[in-house]
């Protein structure tokens, strides 16, 4: 217990001695004044603890006084008892001194027992004001931490989900936020090939510390989709890095999609989301991919699956991915959001209008009540697309400089690799670390995945393409998991050479696999390249052949050489 500072206010010294000494007993300090405008100028400039104030005194009188105190301590917010002291006994005078501000009044002549109570009663105020006093200090810094915490994730949230993917007009997200914002993850990119990469995340609890688990999420699924990584890798980066950094009893259920809408294909893994749904221009459910495997950061490396699931589509459809907030918000009377409503506005309204829809069905449901947990959605258009070619990454305008000397690299992957590593996206690494070579990552990029996956898939797993027309595209995807299951043995050769030629630089690409080959001649002519671009498969020869000078094949068809331009 603090000594308090006291100030005794009483125009007879004899009366202000017996109080100071009681005030000095007890172990305060106290300091006097004359009168109550005395007691004013000692209270600014001393900050006193207690006042004990007489009431009749010359030049301002204590009730005076005291409603003057009172005025100041409210202005400062601040709370300083006051004690009155006076021989006026009469109700009316108490009251009048109660009224003007006081704390308490004592009659005269004093008791000293009962002031000495007085005093240590409000000395136990006066602490009990303090510790209130600091906690409100303490809170409030808290409370500006947590502020500055809170903008700084915003910040966070904000530039990773405002990029350039999100920016497509095919793609749109709704973020209703449990607290000052949101911890769920929307994320866009495309690959060098086009394809549409898509990832909603949704972190253990909401706020800030769901937003720093999105930092290592976000950085993997941009850089390995800029790369080219497919969303099964990216599922398995994401899943080791969470791991790493962590604590056992935090998760992130995450939902990634590809879109690629040259082939008309969707792919989906899915980790712990609400299902996703494939949705017609009708309102019918063409697909949902429920959620087939842990969230992110539960399973270890070596038991992780980056199984997806694929369908092709034929037609103009949209895809929804939502958190649990969507499905988990209730209205006053406990119910939520049904599945069928959600497919009922998008029969009811047309794609310009979904976005909204979205929103105001939420709000509806809601009615004004907060939302318990994060409510996202991503939701994507997807188009039906035919072309005579595909659509692919801007070329770079030709260069004409030719490569000063040659650089050569040469590669071989047998089946135990094919089976487990992402071959383009690596070799793709490697190769654009040659200057020259850089600007042209897109095409190199499509270039190689088709030469590589031809020389996979029918070369050594001996799949026929035609199983994805009709949408087919699930029975193929999941052949082809298990032909590569099954293989033993087999290889693909892959080299790059880089030289120039006619004041040219070029790169030839040859990539021959182990395989049976086929019969290439039938598929070279412009009538066979004419047939292939009308279907959703099969236009690889003529995707690659649109970007390069020269296209030949030798031996008995599992020997390809690809000429570039740069």
């Amino acid at each position: 217990m603090r000594p308090l500072k006291v100030l005794v206010v009483d125009d007879t010294l004899a009366n202000a001695k017996l109080v100071q000494s009681v005030v000095d007993r007890l172990g305060h300090r106290s300091f006097l004044a004359e009168n109550g405008q005395r007691a004013l100028e000692l209270f600014e400039t001393e900050q006193p603890d207690l006042v004990l104030m007489d009431v009749m005194m010359p030049v301002m009188d204590g009730i005076s006084a005291t409603r003057e105190l009172r005025e100041r301590l409210r202005a400062g917010k601040r709370w300083v008892p006051i004690l009155l002291l006076s021989a006026l006994d009469d109700i009316s005078d108490i009251v009048r001194g109660l009224e003007a501000g006081a704390d308490d009044y004592v009659v005269k002549p004093v008791n000293i027992q009962l002031l000495k109570a007085k005093i240590q009663n409000f000395t136990h105020q006066v602490e009990m004001q303090e510790q209130i006093l600091q906690h409100t200090t303490e809170l409030e810094r808290w409370h500006a931490m947590a502020q500055q915490q809170s903008e700084l994730g915003s910040h966070i949230m904000d530039r990773l989900i405002n990029t350039e993917g999100l920016r497509n007009t095919l793609v749109s997200q709704f973020n209703i936020p449990a607290e000052t914002f949101s911890g769920d993850l929307i994320c866009a990119a495309r690959t060098p090939d086009n394809i549409l990469h898509l990832l909603l995340a949704d972190a253990t609890g909401h706020g800030l510390p769901a937003a720093l688990t999105a930092i290592p999420i976000a950085s993997a699924f941009y850089r390995m989709t800029e790369k080219g990584f497919p969303i099964a890798s990216i599922a398995r980066e994401m899943n080791l890095k969470l791991r790493e950094f962590l604590p056992a009893d935090r998760f992130v259920a995450a939902t990634l999609a590809a879109i690629n809408v040259n082939d008309q294909v969707v792919e989906v893994w899915n980790g712990g989301n609400p299902s996703a749904l494939l949705i017609a221009e009708n309102g019918a459910l063409l697909k949902e991919w429920r959620s087939r495997h842990p969230p992110l950061g539960v399973l270890p490396a070596a038991a992780f699956s980056e199984q997806i699931e694929a369908i092709g589509y034929q037609e103009d459809c949209n895809l929804l991915i939502c958190s649990d907030g969507l499905w988990e918000a209730e209205n006053a009377e406990g119910r939520r959001i049904e599945r069928d409503r959600i497919l009922a506005l998008f029969a009811a309204t047309g794609r310009e209008q979904h976005l909204a829809g979205l929103q105001a069905l939420v709000q509806n449901h809601l009615a004004g009540a907060p939302a318990l947990d994060d409510i996202s959605g991503l939701l994507a258009w997807i188009p039906i697309e035919r072309r005579s070619l595909p659509r692919v990454a801007a070329q770079p305008e030709r260069s004409h400089l030719v490569h000063s000397g040659e650089w050569h690299l040469a590669v071989s992957y047998w089946a135990e690799e094919l089976k487990s590593l992402d071959v383009v996206p690596a070799l793709l690494d490697l190769i654009c670390q040659v200057p020259v070579l850089k600007p042209h990552k897109g095409s190199l990029f499509i270039i190689l995945s088709e030469l590589y996956n031809n020389a996979l898939d029918h070369g050594l797993l001996g799949l026929d393409s035609s199983l994805k027309a009709g949408g087919g595209f699930e029975l193929y995807m999941q052949q082809r998991e298990a032909s590569l299951a099954r293989l033993s043995e087999g290889r693909i050769d892959m080299s790059f050479w880089l030289h120039s030629t006619d004041n040219e630089s070029v790169l030839d690409i040859k990539v021959s696999d182990t395989g049976p080959g086929f019969d290439y001649t039938r598929y070279l002519d412009e009538e066979s390249l004419l047939k292939q671009t009308a279907l959703p498969h099969g236009r690889g020869l003529a995707l690659i052949r649109s970007l390069c000078s020269q296209l030949r094949y030798a031996g008995n068809g599992n020997q390809v050489i690809a000429r570039y331009v740069l």
